[in-house]
């Protein structure tokens, strides 16, 4: 049964390699430079690619968080994606980092507490996520003294 199934797969292999005939200067085109640029001009495309590599930093940085309690570096990362003017992705990092401290996740609440209301102050907004209501959640679990600290 394995020798008809290798063979069955050499066969289509072979179909597959053969059905493309790509002319030898292609070839070697594709070989120097696999990625083909689709912006305008490299300088838009190395700012996206940048884009990308701060959220997927972001993203690894938000997993940590969620082990060890403190999603700084993550919402470091967020913020700086926001300044780039990245809303989908760094709105994204930053959303899941929200909904994180919404259930306490964030080990110093006072800090969770002034990254949600500096959100709110700023007008900045998330789909299908309440600012005020994380603020809130966030609110509820923190000590008189350390709300009056926030707050400051």
């Amino acid at each position: 049964m394995d020798a008809i199934r290798n063979a069955l797969a050499m066969a289509l292999l072979a179909a597959a390699v053969g059905g493309l005939a790509v002319p030898a200067s292609a070839a070697e085109e594709a070989s120097q430079d696999a990625f083909v640029c689709m912006e305008e001009t490299q300088e838009k495309c190395d700012y996206e690619n940048k884009n990308m590599e701060l959220f997927i930093q972001g993203r690894d940085a938000f997993d940590r968080g969620r082990e060890i309690g403190d999603f700084r570096e993550a919402h470091d990362y967020a913020a700086e994606l926001l300044a780039r003017e990245d809303l989908r992705h760094g709105k994204g990092l930053m959303k899941f980092i929200y909904l994180q401290l919404a259930q306490g996740a964030h080990k110093n609440l006072v800090e969770a507490y002034r990254w949600v209301a500096a959100d709110i102050a700023a007008g900045m907004t998330y789909p299908r996520l309440d600012l005020e209501r994380v603020l809130a959640q966030v609110a509820a679990r923190m000590t008189p003294e350390q709300l009056a600290e926030a707050k400051r």
